[in-house]
């Protein structure tokens, strides 16, 4: 294989591609589909109290909230910026700590703080941010608090936020759009238009001609899936892990593009294959919408070691340890799908000859 050739084909793919519908699809739809859960689930469903701080100094208070798990607590380096946020209703609550909150609190002083309230949060979201704000306050202040106060979880508070069940859906589709539907489409529009036939005329292979199909559809997969994963918030503390995990789940849903647009004809039957093995790449972002189903379900489709190491690593902060035998299932299904592939265009190239 020539990876200059490939190159020129890659580049070719974007300049003639980016015309084609289901890249348009691929380009837009998560986004937009982000940006509605972002601002409308997010709003009306949040499970937690959302509170915002701007930490002048280096309080303590800030490492105390981040330990809470019954609030999203979300930090900032500029006061304006925080009530900008609660403002617009990012936020129920926003806090300024002043620069020497945590020694006057100590030293029996009374500190002022700028306490930043959204005029449509909802009440027991602002009962809950001040009656733990005071809790910690005191707390912090080496006081021996008159109760012990144990805030237990019921009904709606103990679900799991509608964003959060939501999120592996945006993920699956920027995947299954990006890195599945764009090679797929790819291959049979040229197909179709017979350019396909004229492109191998010259000195590129067919093994080229896929090698690059495929490669856009992962360099549109990972991209999206960068900007998906920033306008969620949802980079966590391991940027690379999930870096590498776009990357694989791109690969894999590339490769499957690729044999798709192969063994179809035309885009009409494309479309009836990609509805009927709909369930099967979706499956497991939808059982993720339903916590009450069992978690173990999710392992019998392969879609779901796509999504579900970067879940939880987003969402749940894991590491390589714990993610580490998805990894290496989706590993295997990616050399056994781009193996298939292989496979098939061999046996095209032999029919050929």
């Amino acid at each position: 294989m020539s990876i200059k050739r490939i190159a020129v084909l890659v580049s070719k793919e974007f300049r003639y591609g980016s015309k084609n519908t289901i890249f348009f699809f691929a380009v837009i739809v998560p986004v937009a589909l982000s940006l509605f859960i972002s601002l409308l689930v997010g709003t009306l469903f949040a499970g937690r109290p959302r509170l915002g701080v701007a930490d002048l100094g280096e309080s303590q208070l800030v490492q105390n909230l981040s330990g809470l798990d019954y609030i999203r607590l979300r930090e900032y380096n500029s006061s304006d910026e925080l009530r900008e946020d609660v403002a617009r209703g990012a936020l129920d609550m926003g806090l300024v700590l002043p620069l020497t909150f945590d020694a006057d609190l100590q030293a029996g002083k009374t500190p002022t703080l700028d306490v930043y309230t959204w005029g449509e949060s909802l009440l027991k979201h602002r009962t809950t941010l001040g009656a733990t704000l005071v809790r910690e306050s005191i707390a912090l202040a080496g006081y021996q608090a008159p109760v012990e106060t144990n805030i237990i979880l019921l009904g709606e508070e103990a679900s799991v936020p509608w964003d959060v069940r939501l999120f592996p859906l945006v993920v699956i589709m920027t995947i299954v759009l990006g890195g599945t539907m764009v090679p797929a489409t790819f291959v049979v529009q040229e197909k179709e238009k017979r350019t396909l036939q004229a492109l191998l005329v010259t000195p590129v292979s067919l093994g080229e001609a896929m090698t690059a199909k495929g490669l856009a559809g992962v360099i549109i997969s990972l991209v999206m899936g960068v900007i998906i994963l920033t306008i969620n918030g949802a980079w966590g503390g391991q940027p690379l892990i999930l870096l590498i995990l776009l990357i694989l789940s791109a690969t894999m849903a590339s490769a499957g593009g690729i044999i798709l647009g192969l063994l179809v004809k035309d885009f009409s039957t494309l479309f009836t294959a990609i509805k009927s093995i709909g369930i099967l790449l979706y499956a497991p972002a939808i059982i993720y919408i339903f916590p009450e189903v069992p978690a173990w379900i999710n392992r019998a489709f392969p879609t779901y070691y796509m999504i579900g190491p970067i879940v939880e690593v987003s969402l749940n902060n894991a590491g390589w340890g714990q993610i580490y035998p998805d990894v290496i299932i989706l590993c295997v299904l990616i050399a056994a799908t781009v193996g298939i592939a292989a496979f098939i265009i061999k046996r095209i190239n032999l029919a050929d000859a």
